[in-house]
């Protein structure tokens, strides 16, 4: 007789957490909803100027300093600099009213007369901070680089529409090669 009543307070032990769980999940109002508007894709277009990396007029940490130096306007017209422009085409993966989460199908990019191109990348569109970010190989010829675009967007888009991205340097560049700065738009759809 003592096992029955032993398996009957297992069971009720291991049904009672899930059942708890499931109704704290369902109505908390911590959890991000589930935007009302099924978005599937994302695109990108901006352009701007490309500094090479180890440019002197390039903000830096000397080992001594805590903030980076400020670029004089001076020596940031001195610099070599080339065109840069770059598009991207995704699709949305994962959205909710806080985050987007998109796969990039398709990425160009073109600093001076070089064009890179990529198939693949991922990035998240954040609906508070408005902070993008978007990671994607890319290579042209026989070279290859991870292009990372760090940057600000103007609103945050829960439906059709588009805004305002600034991606600035030294976050935003082509690793390894050059420091990007790049103004345009993110539209979705």
């Amino acid at each position: 007789m003592t096992i029955p009543k032993l398996l009957v307070v297992a069971i009720l032990l291991s049904i009672i957490p899930a059942t708890a769980y499931a109704v704290v999940a369902t109505h908390s109002s911590q959890a991000p909803s589930v935007s009302s508007t099924k978005l599937v894709s994302l695109s990108i277009a901006v352009s701007g100027n490309a500094t090479a990396i180890g440019n002197d007029s390039v903000a830096h940490v000397p080992a001594n300093q805590v903030l980076p130096t400020v670029a004089t306007e001076a020596s940031a017209q001195s610099s070599p600099s080339a065109r840069a422009d770059v598009s991207v085409s995704a699709k949305i993966s994962d959205q909710n009213d806080a985050v987007m989460q998109f796969n990039v199908t398709s990425v160009t990019l073109k600093i001076g007369s070089t064009i890179y191109t990529g198939i693949n990348g991922t990035g998240i569109f954040n609906q508070h901070s408005l902070i993008v970010v978007m990671h994607a190989s890319v290579s042209s010829g026989s070279s290859s680089g991870m292009l990372i675009l760090i940057g600000h967007a103007s609103a945050s888009l829960t439906a059709n529409g588009s805004t305002t991205v600034i991606f600035s340097s030294p976050q935003s560049k082509l690793a390894s090669s050059d420091f990007l700065s790049l103004k345009g738009t993110l539209t979705i759809s």
